[in-house]
């Protein structure tokens, strides 16, 4: 589903994900792993040994040590996150922060099992050929500019947001259907407009797709926090109205205008067409329909009260039955990726681990003391904390940005006098935005499978963020006060 994911093939996955150290020992160490190793071990080590500041419980100190070592390791990538996940749940519980309950606390949360409907639908989108079919045919009959060429891409990487849960996913999907796309076109390995529709269909898939809930990991992890430490409920058709429209649709018109602004390139004429993949087969169809049905129900979830995470769970059951064909034969013991789900759990779990400990109140007191109290009006507190969440991406990568966040979110509350929702929603435009390609696994594993350069997909990532930071969040903090969220 992201870093690790099995629908990555195996001699392209992230190497900042850790999934190379070990088959390649004659490489150099990078030095993140270093620094990553070196910062858990030390966390480790003061939740065990370090002495307890006054004012400070033990409990706290553990509780700190563990979950610095944790982001550590998750963001450095020394080792899978399903085994970090896993190591976390053990040491969790063999320091005793808190009870078997609340460390395990995850596994009970409905972004959990929204995740793992969402892995299983990932692999019979690819195993029918559904995904590439769709894929294809929406970029390469729309337009014959540059222009329209990307806008396509945005659109097919919108709609792939909708029917595969995964930006891994729909970045090992669509790099190869571009490229084939981008020769036809006269566009080489290397060459501006090829970079250009790669950067596109990668940012758009990761930044814009993050704004609907079973299409992005971090934003199922802050809804997992928010359900288990607040008690707020957050619905897909809610987390949909609140982030598309701006982060989702004008952010994605953004990077079209950036992407040829800075890619322009002319196609070949007459490049534009598709090759005939004939009717739909059995598999296609049902996968169709059962998706269909799923999208109904997840758009309607605050009018019939069953929660997205369900939907899901059942679309995957119905996918797994033997005899369907809708997916590989042992896919639930050989396919799926466990560690996606481990990673979903552990993370929930943890902000319950933090809020329980009495750390989150302890960071919030340490927030008070810097927090810029001369700013009275709400718009300009929310502004900053929006804004400035965003810097945290390059520290912990996307997905920490919700595990860091979320049990912090009473307390910034306090501070700011916001609501508790406005606050988990203003994380929202930090774990969707790219500043540097590494803290977005999905991001930097497209580009690496096309041969784009890091410098051209940083380029984009930082003339992007300045544009979203200083057009888009004034309008999304417009839509979230028109829509009566602050």
């Amino acid at each position: 589903m992201h870093c690790g994911s099995k629908l990555v093939p195996d001699d392209k996955r992230n190497p900042c994900c850790g999934q190379n150290l070990m088959s390649n020992p004659g490489k150099t160490i990078p030095r993140h792993f270093v620094a990553g190793t070196f910062v858990a071990v030390a966390g480790l080590g003061y939740a065990a040994f370090g002495p307890v500041p006054e004012g400070w419980s033990g409990e706290v100190i553990e509780a700190a040590g563990l979950t610095i070592a944790a982001i550590a390791m998750l963001a450095s990538g020394v080792l899978p996150i399903g085994l970090t996940a896993i190591a976390y749940f053990l040491l969790a519980t063999l320091f005793a922060i808190q009870p078997a309950t609340v460390i395990f606390s995850g596994f009970q949360a409905g972004a959990t099992w929204l995740v793992f409907g969402g892995l299983v639908i990932g692999v019979s989108v690819g195993h029918t050929g559904l995904g590439k079919r769709l894929a294809e045919s929406s970029i390469s009959r729309i337009g014959g500019s540059y222009l329209s060429v990307l806008a396509a891409i945005a659109t097919a990487a919108i709609v792939l947001s909708f029917l595969i849960p995964s930006a891994m996913g729909r970045s090992v999907l669509m790099v190869p259907v571009l490229i084939s796309i981008a020769e036809r076109m006269g566009f080489g390995p290397g060459s501006r407009g090829r970079n250009g529709m790669i950067i596109v269909a990668a940012l758009v898939s990761f930044s814009a797709g993050g704004t609907i809930l079973s299409a992005h990991l971090p934003g199922l992890i802050m809804a997992g926090a928010a359900e288990t430490l607040y008690g707020i409920q957050v619905t897909y058709a809610g987390y949909l109205a609140a982030a598309f429209p701006v982060l989702g649709l004008l952010r994605a018109a953004m990077i079209v205008l950036i992407a040829w602004w800075l890619f322009h390139d002319t196609p070949e004429p007459g490049s534009n067409t598709a090759p005939d993949y004939g009717p739909f087969n059995k598999g296609e169809r049902m996968l169709g329909l059962i998706l269909v049905g799923a999208l109904a129900l997840w758009f309607t979830d605050s009018l019939h009260g069953v929660s997205a995470a369900w939907v899901s769970l059942a679309a995957g059951v119905v996918l797994l039955i033997p005899g369907l064909g809708l997916v590989p034969p042992n896919s639930l013991n050989e396919r799926l990726d466990y560690g996606s789900f481990f990673y979903t759990a552990a993370v929930v779990s943890m902000g319950a681990v933090i809020a329980g400990s009495g750390l989150a109140g302890k960071a919030g007191d340490g927030l008070v003391q810097i927090y810029p109290m001369w700013l009275e009006a709400d718009w300009a507190r929310m502004y900053l904390l929006t804004s400035a969440q965003a810097l945290l991406g390059p520290l912990v990568t996307n997905p920490g940005i919700p595990a860091v966040l979320s049990p912090l979110a009473g307390q910034l509350a306090e501070i700011t006098g916001l609501p508790v929702k406005a606050i988990l929603f203003s994380q929202v435009f930090a774990f969707t935005n790219v500043i540097v390609p590494y803290h977005a696994a999905p991001y930097i594993v497209a580009l690496t499978m096309a041969g784009v350069s890091l410098g051209a997909g940083a380029r984009m990532a930082i003339v992007t963020t300045l544009a979203a930071v200083v057009i888009l969040v004034p309008l999304q903090l417009l839509w979230w006060h028109l829509t009566g969220l602050f």
